[in-house]
């Protein structure tokens, strides 16, 4: 057996791993609300797929919510379900204490607010846990540090404008009360600070572990917002905060989401409908971030916005060319984004047309 069906094998097919993380209350049959968001009706069930010998996790209010328990922790995590798999069998293996792994390396999984589970029955408020952190910055960027930035065409004073840092150390929890630490290693080491520095969000490029969440983090999460101003022509949903800084640094109105497959919050959508001119989805372009283009497409049409661009780069979608960082590092040009921005506009005006 592999490491997956062992951990499949070990916990009953995934149940065991989804209730270590909701509670023993939570079982085949019985309704709950769904944790990643907030639900007002009990829509979520577990349902066992006999083909593949494993449980799922399935929201009948959101067909989009629906995985296996590596899924599950991938999400409830904050972690890459790509890129971040192995992380995530070590996790549920250390988690639920299955021995799978003989070796002891550290599992820095963390996230700034674990979701609560509530059953149908239960009407109490659990408020949510905050993982508390210290960390240690340094006065200025390195010239690594400006090395890193400057190939995407970033600045220090866009890395300023978005309260990003370079950090020395950082001491965090994880969700089970473990502490742990990451420090300088001598590979580019950043933090996102939110909120006056109440939350955190580690970011160091090229390490296997990229992403870790900490303390108080705006609820739902949009990175760049703050930084927008009052009205603006055109503004660009990307993938990552790196193309947000990209993107601001090129002259550029952007935010991002927390991940490619996370929805534009509803709430904020009448705001930015009455500021921008158009919105435009600037997704990678890769397989994941073409599909989860065309479902922000759709999500905003469904809420009326009346100009939703879809913006393709001329990227291969490798790992190496796939975002707007990539476009710029590979020597592509302002007025290039600007143009393809008008090929898009042009292009649904005459769709308008055509409709009418």
């Amino acid at each position: 057996m592999d490491q997956i069906d062992l951990i499949l094998d070990k916990t009953n097919g995934g149940l065991k791993v989804f209730q270590e993380y909701l509670g023993k209350t939570v079982a085949p049959g019985v309704k709950f609300k769904n944790p990643f968001y907030d639900d007002t009706r009990a829509s979520c069930n577990l349902y066992y797929g006999k083909k593949c010998g494993r449980y799922f996790l399935v929201d009948f209010g959101d067909s989009t919510l629906r995985g296996d328990c590596f899924w599950f922790v991938a999400r409830w995590e904050n972690l890459d379900a790509k890129n971040d798999f192995d992380e995530i069998l070590r996790l549920i293996d250390r988690k639920l204490c299955l021995n799978i792994f003989d070796d002891r390396k550290p599992i820095l999984a963390s996230n700034n607010s674990k979701p609560v589970v509530v059953l149908a029955n239960d009407h109490q408020n659990v408020p949510s846990k905050e993982l508390p952190f210290e960390i240690v910055t340094n006065a200025s960027l390195s010239q690594l540090d400006l090395q890193y930035w400057g190939q995407y065409g970033i600045d220090s004073a866009t890395l300023a404008k978005f309260s990003v840092v370079s950090v020395k150390a950082f001491h965090s929890r994880r969700s089970d009360g473990t502490p742990y630490s990451i420090c300088d290693d001598g590979h580019p080491f950043f933090g996102y600070f939110f909120n006056e520095g109440k939350g955190v969000k580690i970011y160091r490029p090229g390490q296997q572990m990229r992403f870790v969440y900490a303390g108080h983090l705006p609820h739902p999460y949009v990175f760049g917002l703050n930084q927008l101003p009052p009205t603006g022509d055109v503004l660009y949903i990307t993938g990552g905060e790196k193309d947000v800084l990209s993107l601001s640094s090129h002259g550029f109105h952007t935010i991002c989401l927390n991940s490619e497959t996370a929805k534009v919050p509803e709430n904020l959508l009448p705001s930015l409908r009455e500021r921008f001119s158009h919105i435009a989805i600037l997704y990678d372009m890769d397989d994941t971030g073409r599909k989860e283009s065309a479902n922000r497409m759709n999500e905003l049409k469904e809420h009326d916005c009346p100009s939703v661009l879809n913006i393709e780069l001329p990227l291969c979608g490798s790992k190496q060319e796939k975002d707007i960082s990539d476009f710029f590092r590979l020597g592509h040009t302002v007025d290039e984004l600007k143009d393809l921005t008008e090929e898009a506009i042009t292009k649904q005006c005459q769709s308008y047309h055509r409709m009418r």
